[in-house]
């Protein structure tokens, strides 16, 4: 009696083995028939190429900033107006580059509130 007891749990705790073993095939499977969403992808990749143009934006500032200040400490002190002129310069262009960067931070907060699958930030 003992021996049909435990030969039943036997071939039942086989049988459920082969169904989880079975479905986790299965949902395996199913992951990689996946289709995303076209809209998805384009939308996700106009997100990342206006991060883009903006890190690069933020780029080009930078070295605009870094020749200015060049500018400045090798002109001439005589050179008055010129020297006003950078300094003012220099002026607008770090105000762009903060704007710029409040930007890239305003662009990278969309990118991971529209859920954009692989993000690399």
């Amino acid at each position: 009696m003992a021996h049909r007891f435990y030969l039943r749990n036997l071939i039942m705790s086989v049988g459920f083995m082969t169904f989880f073993l079975s479905f986790s095939v299965k949902s395996e499977d199913f992951k990689r028939t996946v289709v995303d969403d076209p809209s998805i992808s384009r939308r996700c990749e106009e997100l990342l190429d206006k991060r883009r143009e903006k890190i690069a934006k933020k780029n080009r500032l930078m070295g605009l900033i870094e020749r200015n200040q060049t500018l400045q400490k090798k002109t001439p002190e005589n050179k008055k107006s010129i020297k006003e002129k950078l300094e003012i310069n220099l002026g607008y262009l770090k105000n762009e580059l903060e704007l710029t960067q409040v930007q890239i931070q305003i662009e990278e907060e969309s990118i991971v509130r529209k859920g954009c699958p692989g993000i690399a930030l």
